[in-house]
Parts: structure tokens; sequence; C-alpha cells
């Protein structure tokens, strides 16, 4: 190497105080979530279940920890987006352990029942949670209008996706957000409202929005 030339840095995660105590915050609050949407879906095949199933705003999570200002890079908000899905995810099975019927076990036996049926989303989430995190570093570097439509997208698609699937399972019931049209609609409201205001508050100072 020569003299006077320093090797380049990549700091992923800058764990300066402020920065920690956000990231520890939006890691509590993803586990807090996750819980919730356990209590939410509990053992009833009603709504419960369709409004503790609705995915996008499992991508939500990831977008918002990359969306904000913990990390100094995507990459960082990547590894940020996949920590709160995996912190999401915990807390979603460790309260499933609690709230499911699982039979007259022990709760360390329910807890086991339920972390295998993790691994299943786990796989995924190594994948959406990266995804969706540079997405949200992508918004707030650059108020772009694809990275916010990504999202919005999530929430608009999501009940079309699912209905298409029952379709293609031969009438079956494969997801509950179809038959519940207050939910979907909502969904959708949620999704297209959201753009709309989103896009009329990007930061003047957006360098290059797209």
């Amino acid at each position: 190497m020569q003299a006077g030339v320093s090797a380049p840095t990549v700091t992923l995660l800058p764990m300066t105080p402020g920065n920690g105590r956000r990231l520890v915050l939006i890691a509590a609050l993803a586990v807090a979530f996750g819980a919730l949407m356990a209590w939410i879906k509990g053992n009833t095949g009603d709504w419960h279940d369709a409004v503790g199933n609705v995915s996008a705003t499992w991508l939500l999570l990831p977008f918002l920890a990359g969306a904000a200002r913990v990390t100094r890079g995507p990459l960082g908000a990547a590894l940020a987006g996949l920590a709160v899905t995996i912190a999401a995810l915990a807390g979603f099975y460790v309260a499933e352990s609690f709230v499911l019927n699982l039979g007259p076990h022990p709760w360390l036996v329910d807890l086991s029942l339920t972390m295998r049926a993790s691994l299943f989303w786990l796989v995924r989430a190594c994948v959406s949670g990266p995804v969706f995190g540079a997405i949200g570093f992508w918004w707030r570097e650059r108020r772009s209008l694809v990275a916010l439509g990504v999202i919005a997208g999530a929430f608009v698609l999501e009940p079309l996706a699912w209905y298409l699937q029952n379709r293609r399972m031969a009438g079956g019931s494969a997801y509950p957000v179809p038959g519940y049209p207050a939910l979907w609609i909502g969904e959708i409201a949620i999704g297209v409202i959201g753009f709309a205001v989103l896009s009329r508050t990007r930061s003047q100072s957006a360098p290059e929005p797209s």
C-alpha cells in the first residue's frame, strides 16, 4: 500500500449512543409487534386470523428500520431490516407458545413446536428483511417514489395476490383476507393513502428523486 493512502473502511451499523438506543427501541417495538399479531390471530379461524396474517405489515417493519437514521449506508440498512424482522418473528412465535392450544404439554414443549414452525418464515425473512431495509434506506436518502411505491404496492396488491392463490387452490381457503371485505379494502386504502401523503412530504433536499 502506498504511503499516505489509507484503506477504505465500511461502517455497517455505527453504534453511537443515540443510534444504538434507537436501534434497540426499534427492535423492541418489532418484538412487541410480533407478539401483538400472535395475540390478535389467536386460536380462531375468523377475522382475528385474517388480521393476524396480513403480510404487508411485516414488510413495513424492515422498511421503517431502513428509513430510520440508525445506519450510514444501504448495507447497514439491510442488516437493520433483517434484525427487526427476526425480532418480530421471535416475538410472534414466543407469544404463539402461550396463545395457541397445542395440547397438554409443558410450556417448553409448546415453545419448541412454535419455534420449529418459525423456520419456514425465518428463511424468507433472510430475503425480505434486507431487501425492504435497503428500500427504506433508498426512500430515506432519495425520497424515491419508486421505493415508496414498492412498500405501498405491498398493501395494495396483497389481497389480490391471495385471492388469486385461493382460486388456484380450486376454491380452497389458503388465506382469509379476501373473505373480509372491510379488511382488504382497508389494506388497499392504507397503501393508497400512505403513498399519497408521503409523496407530498418528500424532502426538497432529496437530490435525485425518481
